[in-house]
């Protein structure tokens, strides 16, 4: 921003004297948007604006600061961390939403090895309040027990992500837990938690309000869809695989409870 607004630099000229700039995305990219209002510095403060052609709208809700984030934190990186920590457990993230004009959204997170999903209640297309409910988990469950389960967490690169990699540390500066993004419209870089999603639309379909749910309600959910055998796990449930795993206090905490077999329920509860 300095280097374009006070040394009057032209973007070329910031982004070959900014190596970093390259590992991340194109200089048309980068233009692209700021012509989409994306950064601080504004479309008319680059060199030779006039000159070329150009359209974009302003955002609507939420404005991109700071892009470096993603160096040490693209696909990539998150292959070779995986590579070299074989037997760290994976956790991915995902966002569900109902009708275009709700104010909430389910935060997913997927336990991929182990066919688990829990999710939180969020505001829809806000990355503060993604962080912040993470933050809060973290605190409830302890650094030690952070660091134990949420190792390698991969996120993609929605705007509600925005801001993922803050919890790589708790309140106090400790570092806690990795963070990675996906590639832009990749949804194959995170299947699973895509492919856990059709147990959540059972139960409240496409097009359904999200706005009347709570957390309470969102752990009823979760403890049902846990609860359901599945075959490509030996016909055992994701919530006896977690408990055999991390412990039934890791369980309590997050709110999920185990459902007898015969009493799961995956009706609509929206």
């Amino acid at each position: 921003i300095e280097q374009v607004r006070r040394l009057r630099q032209s973007l070329h000229h910031v982004y070959i004297s900014n190596p970093c700039l390259s590992k991340i995305c194109s200089e048309k990219t980068i233009r692209r948007h700021i012509y989409k209002g994306l950064f601080e510095v504004k479309a008319h403060e680059l060199r030779k604006y006039v000159v070329y052609k150009h359209s974009y709208e302003k955002p609507k809700i939420f404005q991109l600061r700071d892009i470096t984030i993603l160096i040490g934190r693209q696909f990539d990186d998150y292959l070779k961390y995986c590579e070299r920590h074989k037997r760290a457990n994976i956790v991915q993230y995902d966002s569900v939403i109902g009708k275009i004009t709700d104010e909430l959204a389910i935060l997913t997170i997927t336990f991929i090895k182990y066919g688990f999903q829990f999710g939180l209640l969020i505001r829809k297309s806000d990355p503060n309040d993604v962080v912040r409910k993470l933050k809060k988990l973290f605190r409830t469950l302890g650094n030690e027990m952070v660091k134990e389960i949420f190792q390698i967490n991969l996120a993609d690169n929605g705007i509600e992500f925005s801001y993922f990699n803050k919890i790589e540390y708790d309140d106090n500066g400790e570092f806690i837990c990795n963070t990675f993004f996906t590639r832009p419209y990749k949804a194959t870089d995170k299947p699973h938690c895509e492919r856990y999603h059709e147990l959540i639309r059972y139960m409240i379909p496409k097009g359904k309000s999200l706005d009347s749910l709570t957390q309470e309600k969102l752990n009823w959910m979760f403890s049902q869809i846990n609860s359901y055998v599945r075959k490509g796990l030996n016909d055992q449930t994701p919530y006896d695989l977690i408990k055999r795993k991390f412990g039934k206090e890791f369980l309590d905490k997050i709110g999920i409870s185990r459902v007898e077999k015969k009493k799961v329920n995956l009706s609509q509860i929206c």
